[in-house]
């Protein structure tokens, strides 16, 4: 035992207390020797009194308690470990998927993603203008008051793939004096008919005949329609056309045009000429001031060259063509 005071290590022993014989400091005795471990004489205190005690059996050694409780602590805790190892790959795999969903795309990709669908569209629309449906703006007013000057129209190229254009029709078509510019007006005379305009009236005479003047509910009331113009006769597909080689004549006789009749709605055939295709003439719902049929140095409308079948108007407001 050494005094905590002086450092000393005699003492002197009077009776329950211990005097450092060096500094006089005085130390209960409590039968612990303070040079060995307090736990070892702790033990073997509890040892010695249970072997005293009537032979009932000594606690073990506070030493093997706290060992068992520490390995009963470390087993528990490796167990936890062990069942929480699943759980922590388990979040790792989610935080490692959350942060590949976070990953910011490639650029070059996005704006791949981004035109796709422009692509897309741009393509149907385009598909759309071609083969289906026929777009246009009115120029003028050569069809008031069906269509009025500015309107914008929609036109079915579909209209004919199975049927052949029909009386009082309105049909987009290749203007017969110059194919780079589209046209609007009515179909009012077929082939093999003869159209006569008396006094703004429009009179169609049949192959067999027959004369009947044409419906006009769709002409323009606001003016007294006037003009007289006439007649006109449209070849038939496959008539046989001569020439003097200034104009060209049908096989009746009639005059139906110069010698460009020949080269736009003709095809030879050993030195001889026959129409190619239906013709149709056509005169627009605004008698009195429409550029038409009657004018036209091509006075007729091959069928290839018809667009499509106006069916209605959409601007500035809509309406859908009888």
């Amino acid at each position: 035992m050494i005094c905590k005071k002086c450092g000393c290590d005699t003492f002197i022993n009077d009776g329950d207390m211990l005097v450092c014989a060096q500094c006089g400091a005085v130390t209960i005795d409590m039968g612990i020797d303070l040079n060995k471990s307090i736990t070892n004489q702790i033990n073997e205190i509890e040892i010695e009194a249970g072997t005293e005690s009537n032979g009932v059996q000594a606690p073990p050694p506070i030493e093997k308690v706290i060992a068992e409780q520490q390995a009963k602590v470390e087993a528990e805790t490796k167990k936890e470990e062990n069942t929480a190892e699943p759980e922590t790959e388990a979040e790792e795999i989610t935080e490692e998927d959350k942060g590949k969903k976070k990953k910011p795309k490639d650029k070059k990709r996005e704006i791949i993603e981004f035109c796709i669908p422009i692509v897309i569209a741009a393509v149907l629309a385009a598909i759309i203008k071609l083969f289906i449906l026929a777009n246009a703006v009115v120029p003028t007013g050569s069809m008031i008051p069906t269509i009025n000057e500015k309107d914008r129209i929609i036109a079915s190229r579909l209209a004919y793939i199975s049927n052949d254009p029909e009386r009082y029709d309105i049909i987009l078509f290749r203007f017969p004096d110059n194919e780079e510019t589209i046209f609007v007006k009515r179909i009012l005379g077929f082939p093999g008919e003869t159209i006569n305009v008396r006094d703004g009236k429009v009179y169609i005479t049949e192959a067999n005949g027959k004369e009947f003047a044409a419906e006009d509910s769709f002409v323009n009331s606001a003016e007294k329609p006037t003009g007289t113009s006439g007649p006109f006769y449209i070849p038939q597909q496959g008539e046989q056309i001569t020439t003097d080689g200034s104009y060209c004549y049908a096989a009746n006789g009639a005059n139906v045009g110069s010698t460009s009749f020949l080269s736009k709605y003709c095809e030879e055939k050993d030195g001889e000429y026959y129409v190619k295709e239906n013709l149709y003439f056509c005169i627009g719902d605004n008698i009195n001031t429409s550029m038409d049929s009657r004018v036209w140095a091509n006075k007729y409308v091959s069928q290839s060259k018809i667009i499509g079948k106006a069916i209605f108007k959409y601007y500035p407001n809509f309406e859908k063509f009888e």
